[in-house]
This record gives C-alpha cells, sequence and structure tokens, in this order.
C-alpha cells in the first residue's frame, strides 16, 4: 500500500472489465460451472446459478426473519406502509447471521467472483425485501462506486420463487456492453461545479439513468424477465441496468436477500465521487471487518430501513433471541487484506 492509501494489489480494471475477458476465463483454472456463469456475467450481465440452497432452507431462513420481526413488532409495524408493507431492510445480516450464511458458503458464486475480482470476495452492504421492488431499470455503480471503478457485483438470492404476479427482476441484457456516459458534463449541468455534487441526489440519479436506459433503447436491447425458484441465485455485472416489474397481486410476498460484494478491502463511493472519474480517491475501506467462515464481511453498527437510511436500528435496541449465531472475528481492513489474500 502506498502513502495515500491506495492498495497496490488490485487488478486493475478487474477481469469483467477487460477486453480479453472471456479469453482469460477459458484458459482459467475455474471449474466448469464457474467457467460459464464467469462467461455469461462478461457477455450477457448476468448469470443465474439454480439451487444454491435448498427450498427448505428458504422456508428456515423466512421462518428466522418471522421470528426476528415478531420479537421486534413494536419497533417495526410504525414503518409499515399503508399496505401494510415494511420498507426493504438495510443491513439485516448484521442482525440475522443465517442471511450472512447465504453469501460465505454461496462455493461457486464466490468462485466466480474471487476469479472475476482478482482478488478474495467480501460482503459490503445487502437490503432484504418481503416484496418485489417494482424499481425502474437502473445501474448499480453510482452508489457503488470504487478506485479502482467497477469492483462491485450485485447478487440475489431468492428465498421463493420470482414472477409475473409477484414480482421478478428484468434486466436489459447486454446492457452492460453500452458505453459510460459524460458523468463529469451531466453533473456540471446539473450542479455547475464538481466540487457541489453531494453524495447522494435524486435528481442527478435519474439524469444517468435516464441516458443509460435512452442508449440501451436506440441499440435495441430488450427487457428480459428473470423467473426464479426458491434458493436460485442471480449475479449481475455492476453496468447491467436492472429493476423490478410491477407487481400484479400485491397480496403476494417475494421474500429475497440482495448482497452487494466488492473485493476485500474496497471503499466504497457514491455520486460525488461516481462523476468524478478522473480524480483519485484513497482505494482502501477504513471500516472494520468481520471474518466469517473466513471471509470478509463490513461490520455495520446495526441495521435500516431504506437505502439511503430512512431510520436505523442499533444491534443493541433490536431483540435477537432465539436467532442461529455465527463465529466471527473483528479485524481492522489491512488485517483482513493480510489475511484473506495470503
Amino acid at each position: 500500500m502506498d502513502g495515500g492509501g491506495n492498495y497496490t494489489g488490485w487488478v486493475n480494471p478487474p477481469i469483467h472489465m477487460q477486453d480479453s475477458a472471456v479469453e482469460q476465463i477459458l484458459h482459467s483454472n475455474l471449474s466448469e460451472a464457474a467457467m460459464r456463469h464467469a462467461a455469461n456475467i462478461v457477455t450477457l450481465g448476468y448469470t443465474v446459478i439454480p439451487n444454491v440452497v435448498t427450498p427448505e432452507h428458504c422456508r428456515t431462513v423466512i421462518g428466522e426473519f418471522h421470528k426476528f420481526y415478531l420479537q421486534n413488532a413494536e419497533t417495526f409495524n410504525p414503518h409499515r406502509s399503508n399496505r401494510g408493507i415494511l420498507p426493504r431492510f438495510t443491513n439485516l445480516h448484521i442482525a440475522m447471521p443465517i442471511l450472512t450464511k447465504l453469501f460465505t458458503q454461496n462455493k461457486l458464486l464466490l468462485e466466480v467472483q474471487d476469479f472475476l475480482f482478482g482478488r478474495p470476495t467480501s460482503l459490503y452492504t445487502s437490503l432484504y425485501y418481503e416484496r418485489g421492488s417494482e424499481q425502474p431499470a437502473h445501474r448499480d455503480t453510482p452508489v457503488f462506486c470504487t478506485r479502482p471503478e467497477y469492483n462491485y457485483f450485485g447478487n440475489t438470492l431468492y428465498l421463493e420463487g420470482a414472477g409475473d404476479d409477484n414480482g421478478c427482476l428484468e434486466v436489459l441484457a447486454g446492457g452492460h456492453l453500452v458505453g459510460e456516459l459524460d458523468r463529469e458534463a451531466l453533473a456540471v449541468a446539473r450542479f455547475g461545479s464538481l466540487d457541489a455534487v453531494p453524495q447522494l441526489d435524486n435528481d442527478l440519479w435519474d439524469d444517468y439513468q435516464r441516458g443509460v436506459v435512452e442508449r440501451c433503447a436506440k441499440r435495441g436491447l430488450q427487457r428480459v424477465k428473470l423467473y426464479m425458484n426458491p434458493g436460485d441465485c442471480v449475479i449481475w455485472h455492476p453496468q447491467l441496468p436492472h429493476g423490478g416489474t410491477k407487481i400484479r397481486d400485491v397480496s403476494l410476498t417475494r421474500h429475497s436477500f440482495v448482497f452487494h460484494t466488492a473485493p476485500v478491502g474496497a471503499r466504497m463511493y457514491h455520486q460525488n465521487v461516481f462523476h468524478r472519474p478522473s480524480k483519485p480517491y484513497p482505494e482502501m475501506a477504513e471500516w472494520k471487518q468481520l471474518i466469517i467462515d473466513g471471509r470478509a464481511v463490513v461490520h455495520h453498527p446495526g441495521i435500516s430501513f431504506g437505502q439511503p437510511v430512512h431510520h436505523g436500528f442499533k444491534l443493541e435496541e433490536l431483540n435477537r433471541t432465539w436467532l442461529t449465531e455465527v463465529e466471527s472475528e473483528l479485524v481492522s481492513t489491512p488485517e483482513a487484506l493480510q489475511r484473506l489474500s495470503s
């Protein structure tokens, strides 16, 4: 690591952003399955790993969620919508370690991402949904920005099946190959100066996502619905436009665990850095890491509703009786890098 907080061990750019990515995959030591999924991410922008966990285990995880909710109903109920829906939970895996295991024991996913990152994969943040998101098509990268860029993957493990009735993931297949917009010009047009760009801004977000979707439309890219079974897992390229379809039957649930991954030690930034691609920033995270099952999981002090945070809850404020526990060790990011990269 140099004196500016920059770790010199990154693969820059990560393999999934390199022109020779497919060739590197074909000549790698990956298993046949991992090779296929890695190639899908590079060429299609996404891949589906079926049967990562059993339907029975999915029901166990949902059961723990219901147990956790009932133990904290007085805390959570005021935040339900008029339709009785809870907002999405951010970093629920910190309170419910059974969710963390869906990352640390996801062997095929980790084999794929370790190779494409060129470093061990870590868990950065997560979202837990009771129902489909219905989000418009978007790229994640404005709020998951790294140095070097695009060291990120989005992932969803479905605890219930996803289809037209309860909403499913919809991707603009090939949209990850549509070139990057002029991010600096977009920011200056909105704020007048790159120095004035905040970490998060809805209008700038809309400007960027609108430009991406318009470029995809001009190329004639098709929207593809991904119908999933309980236990299936999808990985999407950091630049893949994706969203959630409209829910036909609002009485239906669609429990799912969305988790965001990056090379261990990578520091995440938001729109103020994303829209200044030529400016260097420190590359290594300053936060603590939990070592669980030989994997790094970024330490968060609690959970929250929404992303960005609408309401936060510290772990000590929550009743977590009878939930599955895991062994963990809290270490610094440099120590996690040293131990897991050796």
